[in-house]
């Protein structure tokens, strides 16, 4: 049996608007880092956070990785959002690797561009709705991805204590 190559459906994605089918599968980078660098503050600094956050979303209500290349995932920024930073490092890789699975070459190097180029732009939603429109015959399942995104973040957050999150946010009101 010959294997005939996947048939890719490829367009200037533009500003995109995000299919429900594939964001109710997604997990919120901005909304997951806020719940997450809240925890225990007090109500107004946890609202300089959010606000902070909620400021640096697309259009599209999405968190594009692009506003956090001024932080750096090293702290040469020490607020709050060196830690969302961190939590997202790997989401590039992630996206890619789930949207180009099984494809090679060009095909490959296209589709992981594009992806990548949205999510700085326009976010997660955004970079996985154009995968799948441009890949209509492979599944591509969104809450792998979903998946596979929060356990990175999780892994990501796992040794910053509470006490860094507080600390940060106090040297960020100097």
């Amino acid at each position: 049996m010959i294997d005939t190559p996947e048939e890719l459906h490829l367009f200037d994605p533009g500003t995109l608007t995000v299919a429900p089918h594939v964001a109710e599968h997604l997990p919120d980078a901005g909304a997951f880092f806020v719940d997450w660098a809240t925890r225990g503050l007090p109500i107004d600094r946890a609202r300089e956070i959010e606000s902070a956050v909620n400021g640096r979303r697309h259009q599209n209500g999405w968190f594009p990785l692009e506003s956090l290349d001024t932080i750096g995932p090293k702290g040469f920024w020490r607020g709050p959002l060196t830690y969302l930073a961190r939590m997202t490092a790997d989401d590039a890789s992630i996206l890619q690797e789930w949207a180009s699975d099984g494809l090679e070459g060009e095909n490959e190097r296209r589709i992981q561009a594009t992806v990548n180029h949205l999510l700085f732009q326009q976010g997660h939603a955004a970079a996985a709705t154009w995968a799948v429109a441009v890949r209509p015959k492979t599944y591509l399942d969104a809450e792998v991805l979903g998946d596979r995104l929060l356990a990175a973040w999780e892994y990501n957050l796992g040794s910053i204590r509470a006490k860094d999150v507080a600390k940060s946010v106090r040297r960020w009101n100097r």
